[in-house]
């Protein structure tokens, strides 16, 4: 089960913070949110996942040209070691900045 909860800490700001598992039967979820218009900032926390299966990496691939689409940039601001280590044997760290280690 996936929980997707979002925050507006300034106008043209959202945050996502991710809980849960992302994978085939949850990955819908991350592409229904709606990307109002005039934002220009999207962080997503992924801290809170327990799981993410190659269908969760591909909605976060479709989140991130969505993004793009709408001009905001997404920004990963919490990683678990699982899913730094998974976006690197994925090169997705290539798409995607990671945040600092802890």
């Amino acid at each position: 089960m996936l929980r997707i909860d979002l925050e507006t800490p300034e106008t043209a700001m959202v945050l996502m913070v991710l809980s849960g598992d992302l994978d085939y039967t949850s990955a819908a979820q991350l592409g229904d949110v709606p990307l109002e218009p005039g934002l220009n900032r999207i962080d997503l926390d992924l801290g809170g996942l327990s799981f993410i299966d190659s269908s969760g990496l591909a909605a976060l691939i479709r989140l991130h040209h969505r993004a793009t689409e709408a001009r905001a940039a997404l920004q990963l601001t919490a990683l678990t070691p699982y899913l730094r280590n998974l976006l690197r044997m994925t090169a997705l760290d290539r798409m995607f900045t990671l945040p600092p280690q802890p």
